[in-house]
C-alpha cells in the first residue's frame, strides 16, 4: 500500500512538473523574434507636412492654398512673441523684416494666383523662408 501511495505521488509530481513546464515561455528564439522590429509608424501630422512641402513646389495654387496659411500663422505667432502683428505692420516694415519672398507669400492682401499652374515655392526658397522665421 505504501508503495502504491509513493508511486501515485511520483506520478502526480510528474504531472505537476509537466504542467508547470508547459506554462513557461519558450526560451528559444522564434523566427518572428529574430526579425527586426517593424519601424514605428510616422505621425500623421509629419506625413501631412511632408506632402504639403512637396506639393507647394508643384504649383502656385498649392503654395497659395496650403503652404501660405501655415507660413502666415507661423509668422503671426513669431511676430506676436515680439509684440508685433502682421496685419498692423506697415508693408515696408513687414517686407524688411520677413524678406521679399516670404512677405509676398504671407501678406494679408495677397490675391489668388492668376496662373493656377504657375510655379510654386522652390525647396531652397522655402528653406530660406523657414530659416528667416526661425530667426524671428
Amino acid at each position: 500500500m505504501r508503495l502504491l501511495a509513493e508511486v501515485g505521488l511520483v506520478v502526480l509530481a510528474g504531472i505537476a512538473v509537466a504542467v508547470c513546464v508547459s506554462l513557461l515561455p519558450d526560451a528559444r528564439p522564434t523566427r518572428r523574434s529574430r526579425r527586426a522590429a517593424p519601424a514605428p509608424a510616422r505621425p500623421d501630422q509629419l506625413v501631412a507636412l511632408e506632402r504639403l512641402v512637396v506639393s507647394a513646389g508643384t504649383s502656385a495654387v498649392h503654395a497659395h492654398a496650403y503652404l501660405r496659411p501655415l507660413l502666415a500663422e507661423i509668422a503671426s505667432r513669431r511676430l506676436a512673441a515680439r509684440g508685433q502683428t502682421l496685419e498692423r505692420m506697415p508693408d515696408a516694415a513687414a517686407r524688411e523684416l520677413l524678406g521679399d519672398h516670404l512677405w509676398d507669400l504671407v501678406r494679408p492682401d495677397r490675391p489668388f494666383p492668376e496662373d493656377r499652374h504657375g510655379p510654386g515655392v522652390a525647396p531652397q526658397e522655402l528653406r530660406a523662408m523657414l530659416g528667416l522665421l526661425e530667426r524671428l
